[in-house]
C-alpha cells in the first residue's frame, strides 16, 4: 500500500475516496484508537459544516462572466 499519513487517510475516508485496502487498514487503526475515532468524527463534522456553507454564484454574476467570455472569445484565436 502506498504510504499515506493517517490524517490524509482520515480525510480521504470522510470523502469516500479510500480504496478497499485503505479502508481495511483504517478500520484496524480505528478499532484500537479512541483519539483517532474522535479525529475522524471531527473531520466528518467539519465536512458537514463546510458543505452547509456552500454558496452558488448569483445568476447576474454567471451572466456577466458568460457575456465577457463571449466578447473575448475571438481574442483567443489571435
Amino acid at each position: 500500500m502506498e504510504q499515506t499519513s493517517t490524517q490524509d487517510l482520515l480525510i480521504l475516508h470522510a470523502y469516500g475516496e479510500t480504496t478497499l485496502e485503505q479502508r481495511e487498514f483504517l478500520a484496524t487503526l480505528l478499532a484500537n484508537d479512541e483519539n483517532l475515532q474522535e479525529e475522524l468524527m471531527e473531520i466528518i463534522q467539519t465536512k458537514r459544516e463546510l458543505t452547509a456553507q456552500l454558496k452558488s454564484p448569483s445568476q447576474t454574476s454567471v451572466r456577466i462572466i458568460m457575456e465577457h467570455s463571449y466578447k473575448t472569445e475571438h481574442l483567443q484565436e489571435i
